[in-house]
């Protein structure tokens, strides 16, 4: 059976399943919480906002294939191998999808649209120009915060996986294995009992942004004491025992060392407006229609 629409955009359907992912990624994004975590008074401002993404999404893609731009199958196996990576558990991963109603084959459709959305955002991306002289230097006067380097910590984890029947039983094995890596060592300990694909090298990770990891993990990362074991720390992956190793936090640079990021970030606000404007132009010519089931 077809999910319910919530909106057609030139005739192409977008589902209540789509909008209920996307109001999931706003959640963690905005609140660093699963929706369910996230206040009722909440909801309605996450579905506008997730269907106002949708609807972008949607009227870039089509875009895309009047265009004849289309992500190919390299393209596509490496974003999934990425998102792979970063799932953890790939036996996990795929048991979520499936209780999500998502097969292989609809993830890899997925995949291959949000790709061919990048790279016509990227093409239209090329009509933004350099910015000029005075714009970097004000930039360099007002927003000195936002020119240092990303402050960065090297960590090792491992990482148990949830057990819904049972949600203690993950946590008590956590706390265990806890005690056991100051005697056994954390690596060998990673690499017998980590879910990660990291657990090969001992759980390492290099050094992470805080934007590189789930906003729980790093909050954890980066208040921890080098050198020692946190507790477990809980994400939807599962618990996570932290170790970092080292932690990096950068001095501001100088107008010189800092003019390439400056030129960077006036590039990217130029093209947020271009985009945005675009789109606007799009959803202008378009034919979208909001279902009754938006507000479900």
């Amino acid at each position: 059976m077809m999910d319910p629409l919530v909106a057609t955009v030139n005739g192409a359907p977008i589902d209540i399943r789509a909008l209920s992912a996307a109001m999931q990624s706003l959640a963690q994004e905005h609140f660093h919480a699963t929706l369910d975590e996230v206040p009722q008074a909440s909801h309605a401002e996450l579905r506008s906002m997730a269907l106002e993404r949708l609807i972008a999404r949607e009227l870039i893609f089509q875009a895309a294939l009047a265009e004849g731009i289309v992500a190919d199958e390299t393209a596509v196996e490496e974003e999934s191998a990425r998102i792979l990576r970063m799932m953890g558990n790939p036996a996990d991963f795929w048991k979520r999808l499936a209780d999500r109603g998502m097969d292989e084959i609809s993830f890899l459709r997925m995949v291959r649209k949000d790709v061919t959305v990048d790279l016509m955002t990227a093409r239209k991306l090329e009509d933004v120009g350099e910015p000029g002289e005075d714009e970097i230097r004000q930039f360099f006067s007002a927003y000195p915060d936002k020119l240092r380097e990303h402050e960065r910590v090297r960590a090792s984890h491992i990482l148990i996986p949830l057990e819904p029947d049972d949600p203690a039983r993950a946590l008590d094995y956590a706390k265990a294995l806890k005690a056991r890596a100051g005697q056994e060592g954390f690596a060998e300990i990673a690499r017998l009992h980590s879910v990660c694909s990291s657990a090969a090298g001992g759980g390492e990770l290099g050094f992470i942004r805080r934007e590189d990891v789930d906003p729980t993990f790093a909050d954890a990362a980066f208040s921890q004491i080098v050198g020692e074991v946190g507790e477990p720390v809980k994400t939807p992956f599962g618990y996570h025992l932290i170790k970092v190793t080292a932690h990096e936090i950068p001095s501001p640079p100088t107008f010189d060392e800092a003019r390439g990021r400056i030129i960077g970030f006036l590039k990217k606000a130029h093209g947020a407006r271009l985009l945005d404007e675009w789109v606007a132009g799009l959803r202008h010519d378009a034919n979208i229609v909001i279902h009754d089931n938006y507000l479900q």
